[in-house]
């Protein structure tokens, strides 16, 4: 098949160069409705990505325009000729600013073996299970319990080609969880939505992510109102580090210096001048222990490395794909897709020690990576007062990061959500709590 497809491509007239990117997916499949397994079933799948480039000018000024289409295996001849002259055709439409794409013959390191490459996929459904189910009824407790499951782990071979002669492969393996957790309390029947996401058997990890939403969705039952703080101490636990940490990242890709929606350049100090608190540091990684972002190449077939891109709160180099570094006129770094931030000073002990609001899940917690305006609704949080830690739902919080990044504290403790790895909280001052009571 992807021989006959660089058939067409060579003789299609305006493909100036193309890109393709084949996937070869093995699956394996578990739905559960409480501890009982409901259905399995097993999959196996190609799928084909095909970017075409278009080189035309206009008004004396040159352009390439790039479009991307899904291409189906068992196409005949006529019909791949078909899109690919509709690709074009969409292409001319498209003015970007021309930009090579990625050469071949560097190298990238090679990646750790997963430990499911030991045995055949259907070999690790029943140990996954045991440790998604690990804690158990008495490891349930508080009312709360799994309401329902769904388990994939998929073995996934990717090859990337393109018109330059990259031509290259890895394959890993994909694993996922749709966790539904419920809880009854005074107020009726909650429950707590979570993904989980591994690439290789960490049967404590998995277990330990299960024990936790259980022991949240507990809490979330019993949970009071959140009161009216006006401004707060607050701790953010868990996911929405990730989601604060983004504006960062986005502040830092070339891709947004070319788009002008970052003001920042290298050198500059991503918190400002004068810092009280923790200061940045983040480094992307192409591999990352039990991360399915992990990989040796990214999308275009460019070899990653370890980068350090925030060191101290300073932004040390732009990072981003070939096109926007190559529009910026700096070394690409490649599309990272692992993240890990430096661990701060304070533990979690530490930063509970004084009245503060620590919110662990939201509604809907958004962190715009561009104004730097953050907030969502409370899911569930705990109001810390003389030493007392009793849970709160309800009422909103919001801020802006450029407006508390000057005094921020990042936790000893380390979490990791499949490819962030990073502080488990962080503490800030100056956020409006809007409550219920």
């Amino acid at each position: 098949m992807i021989e006959r497809l660089m058939r067409v491509l060579e003789r299609t007239p305006g493909v100036s160069e193309w890109k393709l990117v084949a996937r070869r997916v093995e699956g394996r499949e578990l739905f559960f409705v409480r501890r009982g397994l409901d259905m399995q079933r097993a999959r196996s799948v190609r799928r084909l990505g095909l970017s075409v480039y278009h080189d035309f000018e206009e008004g004396g000024r040159p352009f390439r325009g790039v479009v991307r289409i899904g291409v189906h295996p068992e196409a005949a001849d006529a019909e791949l000729s078909r899109w690919v002259e509709d690709a074009v055709f969409a292409a001319r439409q498209v003015r970007n600013e021309p930009f090579p794409l990625v050469e071949p013959g560097a190298t990238a390191p090679p990646l750790p073996a997963s430990s499911f490459a030991g045995r055949p996929l259907g070999g690790w459904l029943a140990p996954l299970s045991e440790a998604l189910f690990a804690p158990g009824p008495a490891g349930e407790g508080r009312a709360a319990r799994i309401n329902s499951a769904e388990l994939f782990l998929d073995q996934v071979e990717t090859r990337i080609l393109s018109s330059r002669g990259v031509d290259v492969s890895y394959a890993g393996y994909e694993g996922y969880v749709e966790l539904i957790v419920e809880a009854e309390g005074p107020g009726g029947a909650v429950e707590l939505y979570k993904e989980i996401q591994f690439a290789g058997f960490l049967p404590e990890r998995l277990s330990g992510e299960v024990r936790t939403e259980l022991e949240l969705a507990g809490d979330r039952a019993q949970a009071g109102p959140t009161p009216r703080l006006k401004t707060a101490a607050v701790i953010l636990s868990g996911e929405p580090v990730r989601e604060f940490l983004g504006y960062y990242l986005t502040q830092g890709a070339a891709e947004s210096m070319y788009n002008e929606i970052s003001r920042f350049k290298v050198g500059d100090s991503l918190q400002g001048r004068d810092v009280r608190g923790d200061r940045l540091s983040i480094r992307g990684e192409p591999y990352l222990e039990g991360s399915t972002a992990s990989a040796p190449w990214d999308g275009d077939g460019f070899a990653l490395q370890s980068t350090a891109l925030i060191e101290d709160g300073v932004l040390r180099r732009a990072w981003g794909p070939v096109r926007f570094c190559h529009y910026l006129g700096v070394p690409p770094t490649g599309g990272l897709a692992n993240l890990v931030v430096r661990p701060g000073s304070r533990s979690l002990e530490e930063m509970r020690g004084d009245a503060r609001l620590e919110v662990v899940a939201f509604s809907d917690f958004h962190s715009d990576p561009i104004t730097g305006d953050f907030g969502g609704e409370i899911r569930l949080g705990y109001l810390i007062e003389a030493g007392r830690r009793r849970p709160v739902t309800g009422g909103s919080l919001s801020g802006n990061v450029k407006e508390v990044h000057g005094e921020l504290y990042l936790s000893r403790e380390l979490q990791q959500l499949n490819g962030f790895q990073g502080p488990q909280a962080v503490e800030l001052f100056g956020v409006a709590v809007t409550g219920v009571s």
